[in-house]
């Protein structure tokens, strides 16, 4: 199998957005955040509560594309359909500065009386478009 792009930290980044996600899915639809991580791992989480789930994942990619952090994710709620059959998803978009694409990641889940719990290990699901400015013509950041 091929690697994954992104460091480590972007990865653990990309984790840590997942669970969060669940655990905000146990409180209902998940509202669509950010979370940047500047170079000494400082974290900081943004919601963008909206009309629409589309349009709260259009102020997140709006709001790190502004972002200096190096590193950036965007989670929000949706489906994945696997061989087993479609589930309700957190999906998180992570990407990093020196990545010509995000990577995009998903932890199924279903609702078990009162609770959220997660099913089975999170998925990589591919590449996808950008979060952090990327030149269009080289499709590598600005430089």
């Amino acid at each position: 199998m091929a690697e994954i792009p992104g460091s480590d930290q972007l990865h653990a980044l990309a984790l840590l957005a997942l669970d969060h996600g669940i655990a905000s899915a146990g409180h209902g639809p998940v509202i669509p955040f950010a979370v940047e991580e500047d170079s000494e791992g400082r974290r900081s989480l943004t919601r963008f509560p909206s009309g629409s789930l589309e349009e709260g994942i259009v102020h997140a990619r709006g709001h790190v594309h502004a972002s200096s952090a190096p590193r950036v994710v965007v989670c929000f709620d949706g489906y994945v359909a696997v061989e087993e059959g479609r589930f309700d998803a957190v999906w998180v978009m992570a990407h990093e500065v020196g990545m010509a694409a995000s990577v995009s990641f998903f932890q199924r889940y279903r609702s078990a009386d009162a609770a959220v719990e997660a099913v089975g290990n999170a998925g990589y699901a591919g590449e996808a478009d950008p979060l952090l400015p990327v030149d269009p013509a080289t499709r590598m950041p600005p430089g």
